[in-house]
């Protein structure tokens, strides 16, 4: 089977690679370039890459080809842009699954073998829980788990070695309470992770407000707090991770427009200014406030290098805690 995946992979990004290998000498771009995104059609980092795209193909001139590669919780999607030719017609979304897919073995590369380009979007995870749960506030959720035996209370809405997971672990070590405190339940976030709440399955969901924003809208769920630095302007009066437990606990999806490595510098200098551009521009910023996600933090160049290495290392820190890292 993984054979046979590799096999297909390989042919995939030769394809890839040979397409951009007859480019004209002519000055870059003078073609259209693809932009692929590992999740399907509607989804949240589909709508945002579209919306990238527009934008992007405005300021450089050529159309952008969205192309949903989706499958392996975006490894395929990831694989097909760090082993295409650098030439600057294949760009990818990336999301914080490489990291995972990193430490745990599931691919042989890191976001070293990316160029970094822009931040796109971070979107907060959220901790949710039933409209008529007995914790008001983070406080009370963290003190009734130090109470409880660890595996009394359910947690969903996260995949094992996920963004969301990885949250919640950082939440729990910041709240000086044991990874395993919670029994993590197998499903998918956003509508099923509510209705397992409603049906009292669980009692925690943790995702995001793109996911779980239309059940918080319709008094289905309460958040009790925001894995970010700031409010979002949605979630209005649900505190900051800081605000409810004084403890700074970031965490959730993160987007960024990535090429692969060796990208030429007069084409990265190009994208880096044609994206940054779109991303701090009023469309852009208004697409995300109508998604409910303010506006997205503007990091390019070697800030935001420096930026995904780090959250290559605290990843790798927390799935080592979490028991689920398999590369030094």
């Amino acid at each position: 089977m993984r054979a046979c995946l590799a096999r297909w992979m390989v042919g995939f990004v030769g394809a890839v690679w040979a397409f951009g290998a007859f480019a004209s000498a002519a000055a870059w771009p003078d073609r259209s370039l693809t932009l692929i995104v590992g999740w399907p059609r509607g989804s949240g980092s589909d709508q945002v890459a579209r919306e990238l795209a527009v934008g992007l193909g405005q300021e450089l001139g050529v159309h952008i080809n969205v192309l949903n590669l989706e499958g392996a919780n975006g490894l395929f999607a990831h694989t097909a842009v760090a082993y295409a030719n650098p030439d600057g017609y294949t760009l990818g979304l990336v999301t914080p699954e490489v990291l995972g897919a990193y430490w745990m073995r599931q691919a042989e590369y890191g976001v070293d073998q990316f160029t970094p380009l822009v931040m796109v979007e971070q979107s907060p995870a959220v901790f949710w829980v039933a409209r008529n749960s007995p914790w008001r506030t983070m406080k009370e959720a963290m003190a009734a788990l130090r109470k409880a035996p660890p595996g009394t209370y359910r947690v969903g809405g996260l995949a094992e070695g996920g963004a969301y997971h990885i949250a919640l672990a950082d939440l729990m070590k910041a709240a000086g309470l044991p990874v395993g405190a919670l029994q993590m339940l197998p499903g998918e976030g956003g509508a099923d992770c509510i209705a397992a709440l409603e049906a009292k399955k669980l009692e925690i969901c943790v995702d995001s407000l793109r996911e779980s924003g239309v059940a918080w809208q319709s008094g289905k769920v309460r958040a009790l707090g925001v894995f970010s630095q700031a409010a979002l302007p949605a979630l209005r009066g649900v505190p900051t991770m800081h605000e409810a437990l004084g403890r700074e606990v970031p965490g959730g999806i993160w987007r960024v427009l990535m090429a692969p490595k060796g990208l030429p510098p007069e084409v990265r200098t190009r994208l880096e200014a044609a994206a940054s551009k779109v991303v701090e521009s009023v469309p852009f910023n208004q697409f995300e406030t109508i998604h409910d996600l303010g506006v997205p933090p503007h990091l390019a160049g070697q800030a935001l290098e420096d930026h995904v290495m780090a959250e290559q290392q605290r990843w790798g820190e927390v799935l080592r805690d979490l028991g689920l890292r398999k590369r030094r």
